[in-house]
């Protein structure tokens, strides 16, 4: 069942990059032209930098400065990463004057809420893409939690990091920060499909922010056509800010 279910998503990752390629928006045609003010952008779980270059420079030729959060495989201790990243936000925020957006895929979606909930001065607004921002782990699909889950604890044991680390039951402040209401300073715009395979899709709304369906599986939602043309109008609503001093 699961290997059928990988199938399905690699088949429609296939469909939809396809699909963005032949669409003029795949090349920022009918996209409302950016400002130039800094994204950044993290990847899902076990994914890393690399599973988002398709997305960089598509901000980059729209008229964004896209930045990579630097994570090469997106595992291990989720505060230890929002610490890392968090990090870079305040650089690019320090050097580009202005306020970041972060545009995040599944649990870089969450990351980052976190970051923006622990350090609102600098964030602008978060764009989460099939990212369980209501229920944590129990937000993603019975048939795919225990394998990531597994992945999660084989991390585990090559770190010092507590068992409950990434979990519900860890009391740190990443999954305060994570299941916090959206920071008053920073926009929250959530991006899902009902046909999700990772995430249950009611986990990825938020009532007090902008929440925008599309069509498609979760791990095509970085190359998905309709996610670009919703993105670029999301990023043409007001103009960038100042970043804090």
């Amino acid at each position: 069942m699961l290997l059928q279910l990988f199938a399905f998503a690699y088949f429609d990752f296939l469909q939809q990059f396809a699909s963005l390629v032949r669409d003029p928006v795949g090349y920022g045609f009918g996209v409302p032209p950016g400002d130039g003010r800094p994204i950044l952008l993290i990847p899902g779980f076990t994914a890393g930098d690399w599973s988002l270059g398709t997305m960089a420079r598509w901000l980059g030729r729209v008229g964004y400065r896209p930045y990579l959060s630097g994570i090469d495989l997106n595992v291990g201790c989720p505060r230890r990463t929002m610490e890392v990243v968090g990090w870079r936000v305040e650089k690019i925020a320090r050097e580009s004057g202005q306020r970041v957006t972060i545009i995040g895929h599944s649990l870089g979606g969450v990351l980052g809420r976190a970051i923006a909930a622990a350090n609102p001065a600098n964030v602008r607004e978060v764009v989460a893409l099939g990212s369980p921002i209501r229920d944590g782990w129990t937000g993603v699909h019975d048939q795919v939690r225990p394998t990531l889950q597994a992945i999660q604890s084989f991390w585990q044991t090559f770190s010092d990091e507590p068992k409950s680390c990434g979990t519900a039951e860890c009391s740190c402040a990443f999954v305060a920060a994570a299941l916090a209401p959206t920071p008053g300073r920073s926009r929250f715009s959530a991006i899902y499909t009902r046909r999700d395979e990772v995430v249950q899709w009611r986990s990825c709304v938020d009532d007090a922010g902008s929440n925008f369906e599309v069509s498609g599986l979760h791990a095509s939602l970085i190359v998905n056509r309709e996610v670009y043309r919703i993105l670029g109008s999301i990023l043409a609503e007001a103009p960038g800010e100042s970043a804090a001093a």
